[in-house]
């Protein structure tokens, strides 16, 4: 079968009144004609909805499985986030988490008040006086370096 075989006398004479487009589109037309003939609506029809039902429901557990993955990433996060904030607040002596932990009236602050000196006292101050001594070292370092560097000039 030659390429020519394709088209029919018919095509030929369709198409020598449509130059632009010529007798591909006129063979192409008649196949389709009669590759649809035997198809129905309703058969297409059926065959959308299966489909379209196919995708929303890929496209549901797509988005609720990342949707909820993600709401819970951030959640995780945010309490994350709180828990640290509040940890450093209490640590850095931020008024409002003294206040509100440390130094609250309500009736277990006492505890918490007892729980922070117990773990904190002596060793905590043994370990600021140290931080507070290497500080007066290094400024001490510092300023002598710097008054040998002007006596040089």
């Amino acid at each position: 079968m030659s390429d020519l075989d394709v088209f029919t006398a018919d095509d030929l004479r369709q198409s020598a009144h449509y130059e632009t487009l010529g007798p591909a589109y006129f063979s192409a037309r008649r196949m389709a004609e009669q590759l649809m003939a035997g198809v129905e609506v309703e058969d297409l029809k059926q065959a959308a909805t299966k489909a379209a039902d196919d995708v929303r429901d890929k496209l549901y557990d797509y988005v609720e499985t990342f949707l909820k993955s993600d709401l819970e990433s951030n959640l995780q996060h945010h309490i994350d986030r709180t828990v640290q904030a509040t940890v450093q607040a209490l640590l850095t002596g931020e008024e409002w988490a003294l206040r509100q932990y440390v130094l609250a009236q309500r009736h277990d602050a006492e505890s918490v008040r007892a729980a922070v000196a117990k773990h904190t006292g002596e060793s905590l101050l043994a370990m600021r006086v140290a931080d507070l001594e290497q500080r007066v070292a290094d400024l001490a370092q510092a300023l002598r370096w710097e008054r040998e560097s002007r006596s040089r000039y």
